[in-house]
């Protein structure tokens, strides 16, 4: 034990010497201007766009390798070269040529290796992962290079992909569900297409000059409400909850617009990037306008107070203000805006492409923090209405009014929700917890795992304590159900986004634990199984969403240090 605990010192040691050269690397590139925010923009905006735009496009295994990691690099881009004092004067319109982008993308990569060693620096403090250093000949055969090998050390180890796949299959069933409204507006693009056309050039061999009808602004906010649908976390606030002095209805609004605006200009980039193959796209896509027209104009749009807007921009939009919030952690800030001069609003397209809903949610959180919590105290209400139709029909009986087991006048634990079976006398008892999005934030995953798995735990315990004590007939009778003998008792732990945690393995085999879109899609998919079936299935389908997890394998330098990660196959020293 002791030689294996001097190997994981000596690895972690290693890595935290690689990510102090490479902040110091990255020291060099702390220049903050409008400028390099815009270039930056523009780098993010090719690597998340690419593909859409050149689908026929061959990439090489080393540019495919070095373009999916660079996307790590967002948080610790953004919080190198945006401006933490805004200076006023006009934009400078340039180029992003050839010398730039390679700038540009060096740094947005360095940017990405800092923060997934950090990422797996803190994984390695807590025992994720296993570390080994080695030694081998550089190639060019002048002395050595150290070699960083990491493996998962525990079971739970990208436990968050269980989560992710049933959110996915959510986001799936709304796209299969909204198929026809698709097909609809496909057909209306294509009959607006010579239109489109039409209305867009490219100015100076580089910049993109265009205009819009009422009609085309019709159709892209009709596809920006079918594509929002579809991202997930968005029913973290309700659309009547009151957040800043407003319904949250009124920040979808603008969060439709923007998402309408974005969308027409990539099909404008896309018709000019077919007109002009020469053209980089990073010309193309990112573009930037002035603060005052762009407030006014979207105020106009959506007849709004220009005052309103300018409140509700502000949750949208990265800026001095809440840079630190956005980008001191590791869950990405997919900013819709940012703002990097006083005058001036660059709009990439990628923050909103995947998911503006965390962006938004983040910022809410922190300026109307009052608001927030008294929202989050309520949400549990919508969730409980979500399971009622679930289980409608004359075979279920339900009781969502969250019941308080007591024992000597004292409150022991309580009961979110409850399901008896009347054709099967089976009771299930739920647990439900609706956590905040963590995405690959590592402090927010250590102190959700924690939490979640500690009180779920606990609750098990006492519940089963209770019916040792109390008999589940009595349970039964204190839920108002049917007196149908002694029921046979089922146990839930529902987590809204995720049930399993990297980290976290000591999950209480009594129950069974699970994410909200997985326990949606067993029960949507078999209505008619009784609750012993529903739990077996369930189960089933969270084994083998586990046993389908990818995880990450890469290689990686940081500062003077090889990381290889989850390796197929390492050489001999």
């Amino acid at each position: 034990m002791t030689g294996k605990n001097n190997e994981e010192d000596r690895a972690l040691a290693h890595l935290r010497q690689g990510l102090q050269d490479q902040r110091s690397y990255l020291s060099g590139y702390e220049q903050p201007s409008e400028a390099r925010a815009f270039e930056t923009l523009r780098a993010l905006d090719d690597l998340f766009f690419r593909d859409l735009m050149e689908p026929r496009r061959v990439v090489e295994e080393n540019e495919r390798r070095f373009r999916s990691l660079s996307t790590w690099g967002v948080n610790q881009a953004l919080r190198r070269i945006v401006p933490r004092r805004l200076t006023s004067g006009d934009f400078r319109e340039f180029p992003s040529t050839t010398t730039i982008q390679a700038q540009a993308d060096d740094f947005i990569f360095n940017c990405a290796a800092l923060e997934l060693g950090e990422r797996y620096e803190g994984w390695l403090r807590e025992g994720i992962l296993s570390g080994e250093v080695r030694c081998h000949p550089k190639p060019d055969g002048e002395g050595t290079l150290e070699v960083l090998v990491l493996r998962p050390a525990l079971s739970s180890y990208s436990d968050e992909e269980i989560g992710l796949s049933g959110l996915n299959w959510s986001s799936r069933r709304i796209t299969i569900n909204d198929g026809r409204r698709e097909c609809q507006l496909e057909q209306r693009h294509r009959r607006m297409s010579r239109d489109l056309g039409e209305r867009v050039e490219l100015v100076d061999g580089w910049r993109v000059s265009c205009s819009t009808t009422p009609e085309i602004d019709s159709y892209f906010m009709d596809w920006a409400r079918l594509y929002l649908r579809r991202i997930h976390f968005q029913e973290l606030i309700a659309p009547d909850d009151m957040i800043g002095g407003r319904p949250f209805s009124r920040y979808l609004e603008v969060l439709t617009a923007l998402s309408a605006r974005s969308q027409k200009h990539i099909a404008y980039a896309a018709i000019l990037r077919a007109r002009h193959p020469h053209t980089h796209i990073r010309n193309l896509l990112t573009s930037q306008i002035g603060r005052e027209a762009f407030v006014s104009a979207l105020a106009e749009f959506l007849d709004a107070d220009t005052k309103e807007i300018e409140a509700i921009l502000k949750s949208m939009i990265l800026s001095a203000e809440n840079l630190d919030a956005h980008t001191s952690g590791s869950a990405t800030a997919w900013a819709p805006i940012v703002q990097a001069s006083a005058g001036t609003l660059l709009l990439p397209n990628y923050g909103l492409d995947i998911n503006p809903f965390l962006f938004l949610m983040a910022d809410l959180r922190v300026r109307h923090e009052r608001d927030w919590f008294r929202i989050a105290n309520d949400r549990e209400g919508r969730w409980i209405e979500e399971i009622y139709r679930l289980f409608d029909g004359p075979r279920w009986q339900t009781h969502g009014r969250n019941l308080k087991l007591r024992s000597n006048g004292r409150v022991e634990t309580d009961i979110d929700f409850a399901i008896f079976d009347r054709k099967t006398n089976e009771l299930a008892l739920f647990q439900m917890k609706w956590q905040h999005p963590t995405g690959f934030d590592n402090r927010a995953r250590r102190s959700a795992g924690k939490n979640f798995i500690e009180e779920s735990n606990r609750w098990i315990e006492t519940v089963n304590s209770w019916l040792d004590r109390f008999g589940a007939a009595e349970l039964r009778k204190r839920l108002g159900f049917d007196d149908l003998g002694t029921p046979d008792v089922r146990l839930f732990v529902l987590g809204r986004y995720h049930a399993h945690y990297a980290g976290f393995d000591g999950h209480d085999a009594r129950a069974v634990w699970s994410d909200w879109a997985h326990f949606q899609r067993v029960r949507s998919h078999a209505p008619r199984r009784s609750l012993s079936q529903l739990a077996s299935d369930l189960q089933s389908v969270v084994n083998q969403s586990r046993s389908g997890k990818k995880g990450e394998s890469l290689i990686l330098p940081v500062g003077n240090l090889a990381i290889v990660f989850n390796p197929l196959s390492v050489p001999d020293q």
